[in-house]
């Protein structure tokens, strides 16, 4: 399974020597992960509605779920990754404060190229000729009050989105972007800490790929 499979490799290359939790999203229970893990490190499984499209899971991940549990979070734990379990960690990976991540897709693209939200009534909308990077939805994370605000903050914008009508270009990934604007992340990963193969096939400019894509079926609105 994508589960499996997830923390096989995140045991091997992600936080090295520190204690982790994993808060697995879900619509289906697993029996387990079965997979054996570091002392300190523990798997939480939450369930969660199961959802007609991938991009309404996509965005009630970013929101509802974080929102809702934030108070179990700051008990728990001092920093929030948040990613997907269909990705596979490849060399050592460690972060500490707000960060965004290069997308891979539009890394050498032009400015004007970039895949904002260009539409003024959105909430998500960044105007032609700002912004400064093109971040991708998938790998991003910071304190848990730096991920809260930027969970509330993402929220809000799509709520007032949704009473209008309006779903931004690249869902959840536009208001990311909208946010980072005005909020800069004290770090920024270039794109070989979130990589997509399969498309892009293995850049020659880069020596290694820490965190990659693998397949996966967009069809499919389960949550993990």
């Amino acid at each position: 399974s994508f589960l499996r499979m997830f923390l096989q490799r995140v045991e091997k290359h992600f936080m090295v020597g520190h204690r982790a939790t994993y808060y697995v999203f879900t619509n289906q229970l697993p029996a387990g992960p079965h997979v054996p893990l570091r002392e300190g490190r523990r798997v939480v499984v939450l369930k969660v509605p199961r959802t007609l499209r991938w991009e309404d899971a996509s965005m009630q991940r970013l929101t509802i779920y974080f929102l809702r549990l934030t108070p179990q979070f700051l008990r728990e734990v001092d920093y929030l990754v948040c990613t997907e379990v269909d990705m596979k960690f490849r060399d050592h990976v460690s972060m500490e404060t707000l960060f965004g991540t290069l997308h891979s897709s539009f890394y050498q693209a032009a400015h004007k190229d970039f895949s904002y939200e260009h539409w003024p009534q959105s909430q998500a909308h960044i105007p032609r000729g700002k912004g400064d990077f093109d971040y991708k939805g998938a790998f991003s994370g910071g304190s848990v009050v730096e991920v809260h605000q930027l969970t509330l903050a993402c929220h809000q914008t799509m709520g007032v989105n949704l009473a209008n009508g309006i779903e931004a270009v690249w869902h959840d990934e536009s208001h990311l972007n909208r946010y980072l604007l005005g909020h800069k992340p004290i770090k920024v990963l270039s794109p070989d800490d979130l990589w997509d193969p399969q498309l892009l096939a293995w850049p020659p400019i880069m020596r290694k790929l820490r965190f990659m894509a693998v397949p996966k079926n967009h069809q499919d609105g389960s949550s993990g």
